[in-house]
């Protein structure tokens, strides 16, 4: 044991002065052992003496040596006193081999060992005993001084260098010296035993030396077998004599060679002889930590649901060698009791079954509930008669279930374990109530995360047909910026396949598409992109395109995902739509036109065939050009109209404040609306309202709402008009008091020809309706709650300087 410890630390760390002087220390301490253990033996008695006298006077100088380096190095003692000792110790061992100086020679007397003592005998007694107390002086003065970890390394080498060498000394120097007899020398060397003892539990328990000791199954079985043997070789030591008086060597060697293999083979005989009867009767001893690490493998790594529940059923028949387990999944049908249903049965390999209805019990349910714990049937067989866990015991018996484990998910029953008689007979012992219960813990999350998974696999399924069924193309991607979705609209649309894309770098996507991705995966925003041109193939088609952030419960970015629809078959719409509308509304303007210049022309023709036979009249006369001066003027002021509704006009466009045009319009019209006596109400904004406009045309638009105001007004009535600068846009309101327009109207009050006026022509809101969209302006009307109409005209705010469009001055 002191070779194989010396190597060990030599190994760890050869380059280490504390390790080689640890070594060499237990090597001399080796070597003194051997020398007294070769004394006993007659044959080698005087080399073997000389041998541990050589050795015994090296161990105080190695040992004062350790103790000056370990765990540091000290000064103390001196470098000049510490090589003195040194030497004296290295002079004793070279004469113990060569001369006998210090001892002679070793002879055997009445069967005790006796040594011829030489002139330096008492020399080297001193040297011995006061190098070694110099040496646990050392060894005290740091122990004091040390702390921690540090000071349970030299408490347990110091204790076992002390015992070792106190025992050594007094056994093999100091009774020999004061008697001159080596009665008890041979007790000597056990000494050593609770050296290498003290020494390795310090290292594996507190890493002395910094070493790492890993006790293996080999040595554990090796010490186990040491200490069995003890109890037979402590007999025989003390048996020896007189069993040596009465058997010969080869039938005491017999003797011994048959206790040890008994002693031997007496437990795994033992043990074979118990499996071999367990297994007769069906009585099985599980492995709580094997079985459990087994079980809790598989239950982290199955997510099917139907393979799962097969596993748990397996694993706990095997473990207990039952005659059958169940698993029940709890269910919750609408407006009905929750209920526990069969999953899956496992049935035992012998010829009793359980039995495995598809529904539970429902008290078997309501005790899981009400007790979250297991339910042993022959415990409930104590319970009195007649109450609720009588009559369930009962229900277990009919099915033969002798054992029921409850499935738990954040403390809810989700489902039991059904678990039959043990085919041995046994009871469920509490090692194997402790075992089932701890699988059940395990099974329940892990069933719990298969149904989640379930879930999860049935929702992206629905989510993955969606998504291919639609006609909307859907990328998405993670917050790598790999892609992760890509529906057949999506190859569709951009001429990409989706084999080729998906697991893809986005990069791999028409730029559109992956700038809008990557941005709201970065800041997590929104984005709408109305009419974008999305790449496929050699071509561009209209796509308007959505993209979205993916987050988690919590709030944190899990990607992105963009839906985008092809625009091309709404252009087409469109386009066909405002065909049809261009070709219907010349329709209905052919029609107007035709009326409207069929009347005047009429006039003109009635006139014209009564001129030769009435030319003489004069009053005929001066009614014939009165009338059909009247009616060409009403033609002319009708193609005025068309002709402005129909071409946009292409004068340049000016910042124009648009209480300038509103001003002038209501100075035009005020003779009229004084004719009428209407109040007319005039709230223009305090700050300049600029537009970009052109300031002739936004005059005829205020014109055209103001003349309507004052024909809608009735005498005496108001009229209010406002100029108004909110945010980023500038807002003017025309509000009449009259009888309002009728709401089946207001959708055609702005169609061209359509008028409620008796001698209207129908073109003046559909003027202010041209003029308004040529300058990105709204045009809307509603009725006011207290009677009229209030048209209203929404302009963008311009903030350019610029010189405004002259024209007269506001009065406050």
């Amino acid at each position: 044991m002191l070779f194989v410890l010396s190597g060990f630390v030599w190994r760890a760390r050869p380059d280490s002065r504390v390790n080689r002087w640890f070594a060499l220390q237990t090597i001399v301490l080796a070597l003194w052992v051997v020398g007294v253990g070769g004394i006993y033996e007659s044959s080698y008695r005087g080399i073997a003496a000389r041998l541990a006298f050589a050795s015994a006077s090296l161990i105080p100088a190695t040992v004062l040596t350790f103790a000056r380096l370990y765990p540091t190095s000290s000064t103390w003692p001196s470098a000049t006193y510490f090589r003195l000792l040194a030497g004296i110790g290295a002079a004793f061992s070279v004469l113990s081999l060569f001369t006998p100086l210090v001892t002679s020679n070793a002879t055997s007397a009445d069967g005790e060992i006796v040594f011829r003592r030489g002139p330096l005998y008492r020399a080297f007694a001193a040297y011995f005993l006061t190098t070694w107390c110099l040496a646990l002086i050392v060894f005290f003065g740091k122990w004091r001084a040390a702390k921690g970890q540090a000071r349970l390394q030299l408490q347990y080498l110091g204790l076992g260098i002390f015992i070792a060498g106190a025992g050594g000394i007094t056994t093999n120097l100091l009774i020999p010296l004061w008697t001159g007899r080596s009665t008890y020398s041979w007790i000597g060397p056990y000494f050593a035993v609770t050296f290498v003892l003290l020494v390795a539990h310090a290292i594996i328990r507190h890493r002395l030396m910094d070493l790492r000791f890993v006790v293996r199954r080999g040595i554990t079985i090796a010490i186990a077998t040491t200490l069995s043997l003890l109890p037979a070789a402590l007999l025989a030591v003390l048996s020896w004599p007189r069993l040596s008086d009465q058997f010969t060597k080869r039938e005491l060697t017999t003797m011994v060679i048959a206790v040890i293999v008994v002693t031997l083979l007496a437990p795994p005989i033992r043990d074979l002889s118990a499996r071999l009867l367990d297994r007769y009767v069906y009585r099985t001893h599980a492995n709580f930590i094997k079985t459990m690490r087994q079980a809790s493998a598989a239950l982290t790594r199955i997510l099917n649901l139907d393979l799962l529940l097969s596993f748990i059923g397996g694993v706990v028949v095997t473990t207990t060698a039952s005659e059958g387990a169940a698993v029940y999944l709890r269910r919750e049908p609408d407006r009905k009791e929750p209920e526990l249903v069969r999953g899956v049965v496992e049935q035992g390999s012998g010829g009793t079954r359980i039995a495995s209805p598809d529904v539970a019990p429902p008290r078997m349910l309501e005790a899981l509930i009400r007790t979250r714990d297991l339910i042993v049937t022959d415990e409930l067989e104590r319970e009195p008669e007649g109450t609720p866990a009588r009559v369930l015991h009962q229900d277990l018996v009919a099915l033969n279930w002798g054992l029921v484990l409850p499935l738990l998910s954040e403390n809810h029953v989700i489902g039991a374990i059904v678990v039959g008689p043990k085919r041995s007979g046994d009871a469920f012992y509490p090692h194997d109530l402790d075992l089932l219960m701890s699988l059940a813990n395990q099974a329940g999350i892990a069933v719990k995360n298969a149904q989640l998974y379930g879930q999860v696999v049935l929702a992206n399924e629905y989510l993955q047909n969606i998504a291919a069924t639609i006609e909307s193309g859907v990328v998405a991607i993670d917050p790598g910026g790999r892609i992760c979705m890509f529906n057949r609209a999506a190859e569709h649309l951009t001429a990409l396949v989706a084999g080729a894309v998906l697991e893809q770098d986005v990069g791999v996507l028409p730029e559109v598409l992956a700038e809008a991705l990557k941005g709201t995966v970065a800041d997590g925003v929104e984005r709408v992109q109305p009419e974008i041109d999305l790449p496929a193939g050699a071509s561009a088609r209209p796509v308007i395109c959505t993209t979205s952030p993916l987050r988690s419960p919590d709030g944190a970015i899990l990607g992105a995902v963009a839906v985008f629809s092809d625009l091309t078959p709404l252009k087409e719409l469109e386009l066909e739509r405002r065909r049809a509308e261009r070709l219907a509304y010349f329709q209905m303007l052919a029609s107007v036109m035709g009326h409207e210049i069929k009347n005047p022309l009429v006039a003109i023709k009635t006139f014209a065939q009564l001129l030769p036979r009435r030319q003489g009249d004069a009053q005929f006369v001066d009614e014939f050009g009165r009338i059909v001066g009247r009616e060409i003027h009403r033609m002319e002021r009708l193609l005025n109209g068309l002709r402005t509704l129909a071409r946009p006009s292409d004068r340049p466009r000016q910042i124009v404040d648009l209480r300038l045009p509103m001003a002038e319009a209501l100075e035009t019209l005020q003779p009229g609306l004084d004719e009428k006596r209407i109040a007319v109400f005039l709230v223009p904004d305090p700050s300049p309202c600029l537009v970009l406009g052109d300031h002739h045309e936004l005059e005829q638009l205020f014109l055209n709402l103001l003349g309507n105001a004052k024909d809608a007004t009735p005498p005496e009535g108001t009229l209010s008009v406002r100029v108004t600068a909110a945010g980023d846009h500038v807002t003017a309101s025309v509000a009449d008091s009259g009888p309002g327009v009728p709401p089946a109207l207001l959708e055609r009050i702005f169609d061209p020809f359509f008028t409620t006026k008796k001698e209207g022509s129908g073109l003046g809101l559909a003027i202010c309706t041209n003029i308004a969209a040529a300058h990105r302006a709204r045009l809307r009307v509603v009725n006011r709650e207290g009677g009229g109409a209030e048209f209203t005209v929404d302009f963008p705010l311009t903030t350019t300087v610029a010189q405004p469009v002259a024209g007269p001055v506001v009065a406050g």
